[in-house]
């Protein structure tokens, strides 16, 4: 069985041949997407030859063995082929960010699956920067833990500096999960905001950075709630 975060990351995926997932722990995500037919074969890697153990017990525990490339690599270097998608989950928006920056030649044109819960704008800027497009944004909720799933193709994006920070296409998301999700994101932002003010020398383009952003964020929870069935 999947948590949500990773359920959600599986029905963002792009059915293909050849898929592979970066830092795939336990192989949960992947082995769901085998069974489930949405790719015929997988690369899994990881860092830890740990991981990749437990990666390894849960694919030929599932049979699943002889449709897996299993890969001890540093991020991207584990892809020696073209995939039609490629995840990347259970890290920090600044390890997904540096893992794209560092890789970019090795995805010729893989979607990609993405999920971070810090330093999502990071993820964001790398996106631009490296000639991805975000097609999906989702909210996810997962035992108390707020997370951003992303699906992004190739293409052109231009963001300005209050997308980047608190994303676009996240305010069209239809998921029952918006509403709570910005509002933990509006109450991250009014504790740090009264920390700035609280300060003996108050930093104010903190400050003014923090409104903008918990206006912006308030304007997609008020759109959410009213669009909401």
């Amino acid at each position: 069985m999947l948590d949500e975060r990773l359920t959600l990351a599986a029905s963002l995926y792009e059915p293909c041949s050849l898929g592979a997932d970066i830092g795939t722990d336990h192989a949960l995500l992947p082995c769901q997407l085998l069974e489930q037919g949405v790719c015929e074969r997988m690369i899994l890697s990881d860092l830890s030859p740990k991981a990749l153990a437990h990666a390894e017990a849960e694919v030929e525990r599932r049979g699943l063995r002889d449709r897996v490339t299993l890969r001890c690599a540093s991020g991207l270097a584990a892809l020696d082929a073209a995939c039609g998608c490629v995840s990347i989950t259970g890290m920090g928006g600044r390890t997904i960010a540096e893992i794209l920056d560092r890789g970019r030649d090795r995805l010729q044109g893989a979607a990609l699956v993405l999920c971070a819960h810090t330093e999502r704008p990071e993820v964001r800027a790398c996106l631009e920067r490296i000639g991805y497009r975000i097609e999906r944004e989702e909210p996810c909720m997962t035992n108390g833990h707020a997370y951003i799933v992303w699906r992004a193709v190739p293409g052109e994006m231009r963001l300005s500096a209050m997308e980047r920070l608190c994303g676009r296409e996240l305010f069209d998301s239809a998921s029952p999960m918006l509403s709570p999700f910005l509002h933990q994101q509006i109450e991250t932002v009014e504790r740090r905001l009264d920390g700035l003010t609280r300060a003996r020398v108050p930093d104010r383009e903190a400050i003014a950075l923090a409104l903008a952003v918990r206006e912006t964020l308030q304007r997609g929870s008020e759109k959410a709630l009213h669009e909401d069935p």
